[in-house]
């Protein structure tokens, strides 16, 4: 039996691990993607986006249009929630097709990184924004309150994490509801109060140097990050869903609050104007806000942020078993839950920075992944689209296929060789890339370049030849 695959009867959803889907359990519609993304973006980070944003040095316009431009990067996520409708299972386990079972490891592992380090995000972003609420209801902030509050929100994340997938998405859809209302509510009440002379008097930036690199920062917190965990969430729609529906379905969930968002955060900045390098830059929204606004604003935003973690929980359990390290769903939730809390102590209790770290990790891990997402998307249009994928190619020993493991690898590194991290600094990383983070591009460009011109000069003739 190959692996992944269940014999008897039909597990549900949780219990499936990256095994296929059965046909018979595909009945999900288009329309619940929509609120799956809605949820997981509508957290208050994408407030915080709109204060980064900002500072580039961008004028109004051009803050909106950068909004808006890095959030259509969620097409990204789109294709690989088409692939897994197509495909059936995980998106990490699709991504064999292309680099082979053994070569799959390697990105495979930088993902469940990447989600490890989001879910590290999530915790600190949800224990800032408890402490957020108890500073509305008249409790200082303090290292007790913090304490407090990543007790608060850590247990609320281990307990709705023991639900069930399919629980976690009928409580997202309130959550959608209730969170997406009072943030339209937030906006509307942030317009009228706005300093409009403050804002539309923001200078232009440069485009290239301004405009470009926020838009490869906010591509990369969002549908860059993103797009590993697609079809985790879409191998259970009906074959009768069509592809342009989930693709719209993805997007426009994922970009209407985050859009939204996003504006929340550029008008707050007229009036906060250090709120993208504030220690606790949730608190200051708060502050901000009347407490009868704020209070069951902040509330809303935990329970949004708990749902965000518990999807980054659940897809970095997926990519362990995509890897071959086969751990009950349970136990894989409590190995990450532990790494995770200790990345969220230090930066809550030791380092106290929580901004800086975070873009700098946003631009290391999206070189990876764009390099990464350049090879699934070419591969699912080159050869998946139209003829689906066999189980031979998803489950069988298919070793290392190296051409395409060199094509990521040389994506990546080209990437990093003209980007300034903080921790590690390209060499090349000077005029138009100092200070930016536009090797994103770089990495996307190179490995579609290179993967393309192998699946044309090679992969005709190499298509059976795996390294093992």
């Amino acid at each position: 039996m190959p692996e992944g695959r269940t014999s008897g009867g039909e597990p549900s959803i949780d219990q499936l691990g990256i095994a296929l889907v059965p046909e018979s359990q595909q009945t999900k519609k288009p329309v619940e993607l929509f609120f799956v993304w809605c949820a997981a973006n509508i957290g208050i980070l994408g407030v915080v986006y709109g204060a980064i944003i900002v500072s580039f040095g961008l004028s109004f316009i051009q803050s909106v249009l950068a909004a808006v431009v890095g959030v259509a990067s969620f097409a990204l996520v789109g294709v690989s929630s088409m692939a897994g409708k197509i495909g059936r299972t995980t998106t990490l386990t699709l991504s064999r097709s292309s680099f082979g079972k053994q070569g799959n490891i390697a990105p495979t592992s930088f993902c469940w990184i990447n989600l490890m380090g989001w879910e590290a995000v999530n915790i600190i972003t949800g224990t800032l924004t408890v402490v957020a609420l108890l500073s509305a209801v008249g409790i200082t902030e303090s290292v007790a309150t913090k304490v407090i509050a990543l007790i608060l929100f850590g247990g609320l994340t281990v307990i709705v994490s023991m639900l069930g997938q399919n629980t976690v998405l009928l409580m997202q859809k309130w959550i959608t509801r209730t969170f997406g209302a009072m943030t339209l509510f937030v906006v509307l009440y942030l317009l009228s109060t706005a300093d409009w002379p403050a804002i539309l008097a923001l200078p232009s930036g440069n485009w290239l140097t301004g405009f470009l690199p926020a838009v490869s920062i906010i591509a990369a917190g969002t549908g860059i990050s993103w797009a590993i965990a697609g079809a985790d969430y879409s191998r259970d729609q009906a074959s009768s869903s069509s592809n342009r529906s989930i693709f719209s379905s993805v997007v426009v969930g994922a970009g209407l609050p985050l859009v939204l968002l996003m504006l929340t955060g550029i008008l707050l900045t007229a009036q906060i104007p250090d709120l993208a390098s504030h220690e606790n830059p949730i608190s200051a929204i708060g502050q901000l806000l009347p407490t009868w606004m704020a209070i069951p604003y902040l509330a809303a935003a935990v329970a949004g942020i708990v749902t965000i973690s518990v999807l980054s929980l659940y897809s970095a359990s997926l990519n362990l078993l995509s890897m071959g390290i086969k751990l009950k769903q349970r136990t894989a939730i409590a190995l990450d839950a532990t790494l995770i809390l200790g990345i969220a102590l230090y930066v809550l209790f030791v380092s106290g920075d929580f901004l800086g770290p975070f873009i700098a990790f946003l631009v290391f891990c999206g070189v990876f992944l764009a390099a990464w997402a350049a090879i699934f998307i070419s591969d699912f249009f080159s050869y998946h689209r139209h003829r689906g994928y066999s189980e031979q190619e998803l489950f069988g020993e298919t070793g290392t296929i190296l051409p395409t493991l060199t094509c990521w690898i040389a994506g990546a590194l080209s990437g990093l060789m003209v980007t300034k991290t903080g921790f590690i600094d390209g060499p090349f990383a000077v005029g138009i890339f100092a200070d930016s983070s536009l090797g994103l591009f770089v990495s996307f460009g190179v490995s579609l370049l290179m993967y393309n011109l192998y699946n044309k000069a090679l992969r005709p003739q190499q298509e059976s030849v795996c390294l093992s």
